[in-house]
């Protein structure tokens, strides 16, 4: 995964990235992103809005998907991410993944429940949303969209 930098037209660094998906919550995907120093930053993505972003563009709200043919690079899907207001102002990041990557990842998910089955059951799901609690008693660095 890449993430664009802004310093140069078309500029980017590499990102390390996890996609998680558990049947407990069958309707989201986990992306987790991890900083030096071991920090984690997790989003939670609608399955279904990923799938439609491969195919065109998806999401009106804090994320938003798109498929991309560069130059170069391939077919890819550009992941823009809307974070929390901050005194900063809203923090801004897009993302670019290979294609094939994600719809390898999205064909697993639907080998663990099939889009259109998924059922849940609330004790579970807040479990999934709420395992790792911090200290304060909330979820550290998890957005969700």
């Amino acid at each position: 995964m890449e993430l664009e930098t802004g310093e140069t037209p078309g500029g980017r660094a590499p990102l390390s990235a996890e996609l998680a998906y558990a049947a407990a919550d069958p309707f989201a995907v986990t992306m987790t992103f991890r900083c030096e120093g071991g920090e984690a930053t997790r989003w939670r993505l609608d399955r279904q809005l990923l799938t439609d972003g491969c195919r065109g563009p998806a999401g009106e709200g804090d994320v938003r998907v798109e498929p991309t043919l560069e130059g170069g690079r391939g077919k890819g899907v550009r992941i823009e991410l809307f974070g929390m207001p901050g005194p900063a102002g809203r923090a801004h990041g897009v993302l670019h993944v290979a294609a094939g990557d994600v719809t390898a990842f999205l064909a697993a998910t639907r080998d663990v429940v099939v889009p259109g089955e998924e059922r849940i059951c609330l004790d579970e799901l807040v479990a999934a949303c709420f395992g790792e609690l911090g200290d304060s008693g909330t979820p550290f660095g998890e957005h969700a969209a």
